[in-house]
């Protein structure tokens, strides 16, 4: 399935947060191994010099990072560091060697690097990247104690749950770029972007069946542990992981018991409990006058896009959040 080529806008993604400028291949393997690995870089062919920029956002132990080389180089770092790389062309291609495996990425195919893998990579003249770089151990965290994560070295993006991951990460660089002053004050955005990102890159993963859902008494006890914690941490970055944990069970056990119970997903009813506060916050702010906007009221509860807030709201209220807040 062929897909559309991203928008002349994404190439320059996070440009308001440059990291690295520099024509210098000695710099530019320095510098860029100070981010990921240690590495050999060379550039082939003589037609073009190296005109390399990097931008990068932290968010919480991940990063999002676009990389472009201005030329083709080949990138050879052995053994990579203990962290996933998913690297997203947004433009031309790259060939990716990981231990005896070969794959060619373009804007139709991503690809995955495994933790501690030896690697090596070409990238075309015109290849931009889109790399999400996340430690082993918080991938581990999202899929449960016990499991292995393993994944395909690429994956198609005409696969409906990979087009939709990295339409997911596309919006969310967009829109870290639009409201960067505003979610950067805020750690609960940062933490809820890190953890929709990786919620969904785990479910990319391969993992084995689900397990037997504990007895009918534990269940019950998980499941109130989870949702008082939930409620009790509304303001505060929340994650599947972290749920799970003070739930006693493994993320994807505590999903089954939520399921089993005709409720959401975990992060969906933690999301229904955020529109609720952020409800009863705009009707206080409404009520006595305060002067609250609807963009800090949705960051203060982790909502980072806001055209999806009011999407969100609308839906759980029958009206926009700024109708609320208007509100007499």
């Amino acid at each position: 399935m062929f897909m559309p080529s991203p928008a002349t806008s994404d190439i320059r993604l996070l440009d308001s947060f440059p990291l690295i400028r520099s024509r210098s291949i000695e710099e530019a393997q320095q510098r860029v191994g100070d981010v990921f690995s240690r590495h050999r870089l060379q550039v082939q062919g003589r037609t073009r010099g190296l005109d390399l920029w990097h931008n990068r956002v932290t968010l919480g132990q991940s990063s999002l990072n676009v990389l472009h080389y201005g030329a083709e180089v080949d990138i050879d770092p052995g053994e990579r560091g203990d962290f996933y790389l998913v690297q997203l062309p947004l433009t031309g291609c790259a060939r990716i060697t990981s231990g005896s495996h070969d794959v060619d990425v373009n804007e139709n195919v991503l690809s995955v690097l495994q933790p501690r893998t030896p690697s090596r990579m070409r990238w075309g003249p015109d290849c931009t990247m889109l790399l999400l770089q996340t430690p082993s151990h918080v991938v581990q965290e999202y899929v449960g104690e016990g499991e292995r994560p393993r994944m395909a070295l690429s994956r198609r993006r005409g696969e409906p749950e990979v087009a939709a991951w990295c339409q997911a990460m596309l919006d969310m660089a967009r829109n870290i770029d639009q409201f960067a002053a505003q979610w950067q004050a805020h750690p609960t955005a940062t933490a809820a972007m890190e953890g929709f990102l990786l919620t969904a890159f785990s479910c990319l993963l391969h993992q084995p069946d689900a397990a037997a859902a504990p007895d009918a008494p534990v269940q019950a006890r998980s499941l109130r542990r989870a949702k008082e914690y939930i409620h009790a941490h509304l303001d505060r970055p929340l994650t599947l992981a972290d749920i799970a944990r003070h739930a006693c069970v493994s993320p994807r056990t505590l999903e089954l018991v939520f399921k089993r119970h005709g409720e959401p997903t975990p992060l969906a009813y933690a999301r229904q409990q955020r529109l609720q506060a952020a409800h009863v916050m705009l009707r206080s702010a409404a009520r006595d006058g305060q002067a609250v906007g609807v963009t800090d009221v949705a960051l203060a509860f982790g909502f980072v896009h806001m055209g999806r807030f009011s999407a969100q709201y609308r839906a759980q209220f029958g009206c926009l959040p700024s109708q609320t807040l208007k509100a007499a």
